[in-house]
C-alpha cells in the first residue's frame, strides 16, 4: 500500500514538473515574439452621410422604427395625426437622398387615415429625441452645386424669352 502512495505521489510530482516547464516554455517563447504594427495610413474624411430610407406606403408604426434604425428622426405634417394605423403617403426628404449626418436628420412625413382601424391612445406626431437639420452634401447637389450659375434662357427671333417646353 506504502507502494503505492509513493507511485502516486511521483506522477503527481512529474505531471506537474511537466506543465510547469511546459508553461515557462511558452511564456519565454511568447516573449521574444516579434510584435506585429500595422501600417498607418493618413485618411482624409468627409461628413458621414446617411441615405434616406423609404417609409411612403408604410404603417406609421414601421416607418417610425425604420427612420429610427436609419439614424433618423421624424415629424409629422398636415392633418393627419401620428396615431400607429395610420399610413405614410409622402416623406421629405425623399427615399434615396443622401444627407449629412447631423445626429438625427428630421424627416418630415405626411399621413393619411387608415379607416380600417381605430386611432387608439395618443398620437405621437415627432420623433422621442430631438431631431437636426437635413443638409444635403456639396457632391450630391448640396450647397456647392447649387452655386452654379444656370444658364440663361433661350431667345426667340423676337427677343422675348422661350416658353419653356414640355
Amino acid at each position: 500500500m506504502a507502494r503505492l502512495a509513493t507511485g502516486i505521489l511521483r506522477g503527481v510530482v512529474a505531471t506537474f514538473t511537466g506543465l510547469l516547464i511546459a508553461g515557462g516554455t511558452l511564456t519565454l517563447a511568447a516573449d521574444r515574439a516579434a510584435p506585429q504594427r500595422p501600417t498607418l495610413v493618413p485618411v482624409t474624411r468627409g461628413p458621414s452621410t446617411l441615405t434616406v430610407p423609404q417609409v411612403t406606403g408604410q404603417a406609421y408604426v414601421f416607418a417610425k422604427g425604420i427612420l429610427q434604425d436609419g439614424g433618423f428622426a421624424w415629424h409629422v405634417s398636415g392633418p393627419v395625426q401620428g396615431y400607429a394605423v395610420n399610413t405614410v403617403v409622402e416623406q421629405h426628404p425623399a427615399a434615396g437622398t443622401v444627407v449629412v449626418d447631423t445626429g438625427a436628420p428630421t424627416v418630415t412625413l405626411t399621413l393619411a387615415r387608415n379607416k380600417a382601424y381605430a386611432q387608439l391612445g395618443t398620437p405621437s406626431n415627432n420623433a422621442p429625441y430631438s431631431g437636426t437639420a437635413v443638409l444635403i452634401p456639396a457632391d450630391h447637389g448640396g450647397p456647392a452645386a447649387a452655386s452654379v450659375p444656370k444658364p440663361a434662357p433661350a431667345l426667340r427671333l423676337t427677343g422675348h424669352p422661350a416658353a419653356p417646353r414640355r
